[in-house]
């Protein structure tokens, strides 16, 4: 994909037919996004305006004639969010800004998406009805619950196109540089509180408050995982090590795994823990 980064940056032109291009082949546009994530960072939010206008057609016209903004609003998203990136260089503003991305999402979705809302709500309707043993639930409450989760994916599907961005941006200009810049992915203490506050708020609430939830777990799971790849690297113990971490987690923690890493992340905000730990100056780094 390297090459595909190299040719989208020797000219506008090369971006904006390629954002068109993936932006309407299916389960593709997050594709589209990464390339205009890579503009933004590289050429800075004056060139990727264009880029978006004219590469974001194709995906207007899916909107207009489908009522699918999901390309749309995640081209939109990316350019936000790397806008953010390369003002801020932080990605901790990144998660912070994604999770009230998704919560004003869940706003505007019901207005721009409704029918493909509606279709949603009704085929998980018939799914329900469906189960034998399936707890009962009213159209009203199922059409919030597919608002949250769409809103929620969308965004970070925008982070994870980001990333993808960072890490092109990175191996043509700065080998190396995505790699040490995930590793130090820590939220400043102002940061976790506001999303730990997020997290309690839609727990205790539920209903439509549970966005707030939603959107706030996946900005505190990512630098717990930052925390724990960034601490295997500064200690050496390589990609086995990374390895078993996930399979301990996945199988082992299971429902657990996510809760244990968000914890990590917010004791990091307040001790940093990978200012404690002394390198080890022997071995590979691969994780």
């Amino acid at each position: 994909m390297s090459g595909l980064a190299d040719w989208v940056m020797k000219k506008r032109i090369n971006a904006i037919i390629s954002v068109a291009a993936f932006s309407v082949i299916p389960i593709m546009f997050w594709l589209s996004a990464a390339i205009l994530g890579l503009v933004v960072l590289r050429k800075g939010v004056s060139e990727g305006i264009p880029v978006f206008a004219w590469g974001g057609l194709p995906a207007l016209l899916l909107w207009y004639f489908q009522g699918d903004a999901t390309a749309l609003m995640v081209l939109f998203d990316t350019l936000l969010l790397a806008f953010i990136l390369r003002l801020k260089v932080s990605w901790s503003w990144v998660l912070l800004s994604a999770s009230w991305l998704a919560i004003i999402s869940s706003w505007v979705y019901p207005l721009i998406m409704r029918d493909m809302l509606e279709f949603i709500t009704e085929l998980s309707q018939q799914v329900i009805a469906n189960q034998k043993d399936a707890v009962e639930l009213s159209k009203e409450t199922i059409f919030q619950l597919s608002v949250t989760a769409i809103s929620v994916v969308q965004v970070y599907i925008a982070v994870a196109a980001l990333f993808l961005a960072r890490r092109w941006q990175a191996s043509l200009y700065n080998p190396g540089g995505f790699k040490r810049e995930f590793h130090m992915l820590r939220l400043p203490v102002v940061f976790a509180l506001v999303l730990v506050t997020m997290v309690l708020i839609g727990e205790s609430l539920e209903g439509s408050f549970e966005i707030f939830a939603k959107a706030a777990i996946p900005a505190l799971v990512l630098p717990g995982l930052a925390l724990v790849h960034g601490i295997l690297a500064k200690k050496r113990i390589g990609l086995a090590g990374l390895v078993l971490f996930y399979l301990i987690g996945i199988f082992v923690l299971n429902v657990y795994f996510l809760s244990i890493v968000m914890v990590l992340a917010i004791i990091d905000s307040f001790v940093d823990i990978r200012s404690r730990i002394k390198a080890n100056p022997s071995g590979s780094n691969e994780s």
